[in-house]
């Protein structure tokens, strides 16, 4: 009976870290389209003897700082190697156990040598001033060792990881580090239960933060989380407490806290800048309408800077729903028309209904100028230093999809000049080859692109209804939608039927709110 049970239990353990396996490979397809996956900068060989070598290269200098003066002191005193081994086999342990905890949460990160080596930077911004503070307090003597233990940046690498990929890899990382800088600090208990209670916090607490306020609010909640531990480990040990020392280590909880907040926001843009790596503050900063690109489309292009507002509402309220990034969704959205700038008077939310300038050129001409737009603002995106994921979405937001209105004008002006108007609607579309009324691409890739491409379309669409209700506005968007899966525009980009379903309702929410009435309000006779 026993048996069974365990066999049981044993399936029930298997199935679910199979789902969390799937789960985490989509959650890695996804967030390598957000820009949480680093597309480093530099060149990396993702050859598994290069990870190796950087593996082992963070252990080698692990190691080093754990124990430079015991390996020394080794070479004239042989009986000071054990302790020395001891520790290096704890490091590897433990680096393995991160290692194992990531391939089994995260599937494939780690085949990314850049991934590994981004990991290891981050493990040694924090290890490196962590032995710098504690030889201060051993050498130097300038700080006590019992309060030196509490200075150390236990939650500097965590909050590092959690900012730059997410929760489950800070953890990993942050567990890392707390038993390397335990080791460091003598082997102390104290520090290794104080840095895994500071990395459970930091991944919760710093997961999906857009603010810099929010990362001291962390910081915060660190050090006081830290000073509890304080509390609880003098508890243990059943001695009358030396008031002086535990306020003097409540006090470095909390500048350990600050100090970890504030070098981690030193430390982020450099890994963003290198890596890659968008995040969630660095889509915020942009989003500022002080930017000058959005400066410049309020003034030049005010139509379609109001369209993009507008675009940026509808994706935002879609990409919630199904649980996208809605941040990069909005962000995306003010950005994706920016290439009109180039000629803003050849767009139809900026032309003057008395001089339309296509009335003067030919079908094919005025498709290259409206398809100009998109190869102009991956060129204004990349001068003015835009996120990768933002530059994607412009690139991506129209897709292959075709230009109807002048692949029909050009349709029509052929059929005049063979005087067969009468028959218009019968002609073969071959006639006009429809390649060349079409966007060059690529299809979206991502959800939130994805999502950008339907919220255009079906903005720029509800300016040309006539009655705004909910009937029209739901067939408006089911058409659209069904236009672009027909057309093969949403293949690429991981959006399934439930979450389709889910943005047409979002959609026709945020259309009818943004078309509401209003009650006319009476005249004064007098």
């Amino acid at each position: 009976m026993t048996t069974e049970r365990n066999g049981g239990i044993f399936k029930i353990v298997m199935k679910e870290l199979s789902i969390s396996r799937l789960r985490a490979q989509k959650t890695k397809e996804r967030e390598k389209h957000s820009g949480k996956i680093p597309v480093s900068r530099t060149s990396f060989n993702d050859h598994p003897f290069v990870g190796l070598l950087i593996a082992s290269a963070l252990l080698i200098a692990s190691v080093f700082l754990l124990g430079s003066d015991e390996a020394l002191e080794s070479l004239s005193k042989p009986e000071l190697f054990l302790p020395l081994a001891g520790k290096s086999i704890f490091v590897l342990i433990s680096m393995f156990a991160a290692g194992l905890f990531l391939n089994i949460m995260r599937p494939g990160m780690l085949h990314r040598n850049s991934m590994i080596f981004m990991l290891s930077l981050i493990s040694l911004f924090a290890i490196i001033p962590a032995r710098a503070l504690l030889s201060l307090a051993r050498d130097a003597s300038m700080i006590p060792l019992p309060v030196a233990d509490f200075l150390l940046p236990l939650a500097l690498a965590p909050l590092l990881a959690t900012l730059l990929i997410d929760g489950v890899v800070g953890i990993a990382v942050g567990v890392w580090t707390s038993f390397v800088m335990a080791i460091m600090a003598n082997n102390s208990f104290s520090v290794l239960v104080t840095g895994m209670i500071a990395t459970v916090i930091t991944a919760q607490m710093a997961t999906n933060v857009r603010t810099r306020r929010r990362v001291f609010t962390t910081g915060l909640v660190i050090g006081l989380a830290e000073i509890l531990c304080v509390s609880g480990l003098t508890a243990l040990n059943w001695n009358v407490p030396d008031v002086t020392l535990v306020l003097k280590q409540s006090a470095a909880c909390l500048v350990s806290g600050f100090f970890s907040a504030v070098l981690s926001l030193i430390i982020l843009p450099l890994f963003e800048s290198f890596f890659g790596i968008t995040t969630d503050i660095k889509l915020l900063e942009i989003s500022d309408p002080a930017h000058p690109l959005l400066q410049r489309l309020s003034m030049e292009a005010p139509g379609t800077y109001h369209h993009s507002l507008l675009v940026a509402n509808l994706a935002q309220a879609a990409a919630d729903e199904i649980g996208a990034n809605s941040l990069l969704a909005r962000v995306s959205a003010y950005f994706h028309d920016i290439g009109k700038l180039v000629k803003p008077e050849f767009f139809v939310e900026n032309i003057r209904l008395s001089n339309n300038p296509h009335d003067d050129l030919a079908p094919s001409m005025s498709t290259l100028v409206i398809i100009s737009h998109v190869k102009e603002g991956v060129s204004l995106g990349q001068i003015h230093k835009l996120p990768p994921p933002i530059i994607r979405t412009i690139q991506e937001h129209h897709g292959t999809s075709l230009l109807s209105y002048f692949h029909y004008k050009a349709k029509s002006q052929l059929l005049l000049e063979l005087n067969q108007v009468d028959a218009i609607h019968k002609t073969d579309q071959h006639e006009i080859d429809e390649s060349g009324f079409r966007y060059p691409g690529p299809k979206p890739s991502s959800r939130e692109s994805g999502i950008l491409c339907l919220a255009d379309a079906v903005e720029a669409a509800s300016r040309t209804m006539e009655k705004k209700n909910p009937a029209s506005m739901e067939d408006l968007v089911n058409e659209i939608i069904n236009t672009r899966l027909e057309d093969g525009q949403l293949d690429e980009c991981d959006l399934s039927l439930s979450e389709l379903a889910e943005v047409r309702r979002s959609f026709v929410f945020t259309l009818m709110n943004m078309f509401h009435g209003r009650i006319p309000y009476p005249k004064d006779e007098d």
